[in-house]
């Protein structure tokens, strides 16, 4: 016959004598304090200390510092969750390029730009409060602080250009990987990277990155846009970096391929005295968005009339030209017809003329355009 704990012992008053295993085999499952035994109360309620009770099965109570292993979760979550990567990599299929726990935190201290990663509580990332990034097919945590700093006194990005400078500018943030660095932090002026090699490594490039390392950087490093983010560099040698009061508006945690429409000093020759001119541009994936207008008219003392862009033109194979409308003064008066303006390859000036060819401007009085809009690949 069985004993207690396999089988009660149903013991009959005045009938079952109490033996010795009895007692010996109830306390062997109660336990005893601080009992090693793993099939003893005491060893399974050793987690239960001062006034905690055990957890309810169906009761709601709340739980503090406890670790899930592959969870299941029905219902609403509310709260913060910082599941480890193998519950994301078995459990979840995140889109490409979005943070989890994660987001792009830019500052400047002593007119140095710095982008960071932060955790959504404001921290540097742990490994008990990772930041996760799907990049490609693979799900990347990162357990430590990462960030990247570009100091004052370099023309990054050409954003100390006379376009540019003093202009706040839209810079794209990117989450790069290759084996040797780990996960890596960029930011750069186009939206469109996707390995490595779409950047420039010359610092002054348009299409340069400043990534927090590039040690073993190879061309096929897969890089994912995760946000955008507002900064301006200073004119001069200076090149001092500012950062407005961000906003939902100048700061966006997510990933984003187009800038907001701002402002440009187009540069413009053929003048005496420089008609003023209003020039904004918008970047969309590729493909720039440029508008120009004037407040006031200039004196004329040449032939020509140029004005300079905020992005060269893409390179493509030939002579290839993109030619707009514009309408327009010269020789102090509104033409009724429309002017060309032509764009070529690889340039970074607007060439204008007074009619569909290459029409000469007058070399005195007024002139000015006075509307002017198109798009051209970057």
């Amino acid at each position: 016959m069985a004993d207690f704990p396999t089988a009660f012992t149903t013991a009959v008053d005045g009938s079952t004598d109490i033996l010795a295993k009895h007692l010996n085999n109830v306390e062997a499952k109660i336990g005893i304090d601080s009992s090693a035994v793993t099939t003893s109360h005491d060893y399974k309620l050793s987690g239960v200390t001062g006034t905690d009770k055990a957890v309810s099965k169906t009761g709601t109570e709340t739980l503090t510092n406890k670790t899930l292993t592959t969870p299941v979760i029905n219902g609403v979550l509310t709260g913060t969750m910082t599941p480890p990567s193998t519950f994301y990599g078995t459990n979840f299929n995140p889109p490409e390029n979005f943070l989890m726990n994660g987001k792009i935190v830019p500052s400047v201290a002593s007119n140095n730009l710095t982008v960071a990663l932060k955790t959504m509580a404001g921290d540097d990332p742990s490994a008990t409060s990772p930041v996760y990034i799907r990049i490609g097919s693979t799900i990347r945590s990162v357990t430590a602080a990462l960030s990247v700093t570009k100091n004052a006194g370099t023309n990054w990005c050409n954003a100390g250009s006379a376009e540019l400078a003093t202009y706040e500018t839209d810079y794209f943030a990117y989450i790069g990987y290759n084996a040797t660095d780990g996960v890596v932090i960029g930011f750069s002026r186009i939206p469109y990277a996707n390995l490595y090699s779409d950047f420039s490594a010359t610092t002054t490039a348009e299409s340069y990155c400043g990534i927090s390392t590039i040690s073993n950087a190879a061309a096929g490093d897969n890089y994912v846009n995760v946000g955008r983010f507002a900064a301006t560099l200073s004119a001069g040698a200076g090149y001092t970096w500012t950062v407005p009061t961000y906003t939902a508006a100048n700061l966006i945690q997510r990933p984003t391929y187009e800038t907001r429409w701002t402002t440009y000093a187009t540069v413009a020759t053929g003048f005496l005295v420089s008609a003023v001119h209003i020039a904004k541009y918008k970047i969309a994936n590729r493909i720039l968005f440029v508008r120009i207008t004037c407040s006031s008219i200039g004196s004329s003392n040449a032939v020509t009339y140029t004005l300079t862009l905020p992005f060269t033109v893409i390179s493509l194979s030939g002579t290839n030209y993109l030619d707009f409308p514009i309408t327009f003064y010269d020789n102090s008066s509104e033409s009724a017809t429309f002017g060309r303006a032509k764009v070529a390859d690889g340039a970074s000036t607007i060439n204008l003329y007074t009619n569909a060819s290459t029409g000469a401007w007058t070399d005195s009085n007024n002139k000015q355009v006075t509307s002017f809009s198109g798009f051209y690949e970057i």
